[in-house]
């Protein structure tokens, strides 16, 4: 079951800073960085949204710190699509910035209300 919801929302939304492009990820023998990186199914299932709980957090191409960022979030409105709980057992919400088409998975430790509630 997903974990309650943490805090309330804040203040109005920003602008996104920036959406960049990743270079491709370089070889390594072991599971680390990018190639860590997993990119799992997801669909609209949740009519949630949510906000950063911090003043900045990155929006990423899969659920883990490994991925690369495709955007910073700075207050923006995020609307959730559906979560997943990655292999070290932290729940990543994919979501959708407000008045854009950037999307992409954001840890739930960064947002107001603790992300989806609704799994991918």
């Amino acid at each position: 079951m997903k974990r309650s919801k943490l805090w309330t929302s804040l203040a109005l939304p920003f602008l996104v800073a920036s959406a960049t492009l990743v270079a491709a990820p370089v070889a390594s023998a072991a599971t680390s960085g990018t190639a860590a990186c997993t990119h799992p199914a997801w669909s609209n299932k949740d009519s949630g949204s949510g906000y950063v709980a911090g003043s900045s957090a990155p929006l990423r191409t899969g659920p883990s710190a490994d991925c690369p960022t495709t955007a910073t979030v700075y207050g923006a409105l995020l609307y959730y699509h559906c979560y997943v709980t990655n292999s070290a057992g932290n729940t990543w919400t994919h979501a959708r910035i407000d008045g854009t088409q950037i999307n992409g998975w954001i840890y739930d430790g960064n947002l107001t209300n603790a992300g989806a509630v609704k799994h991918c």
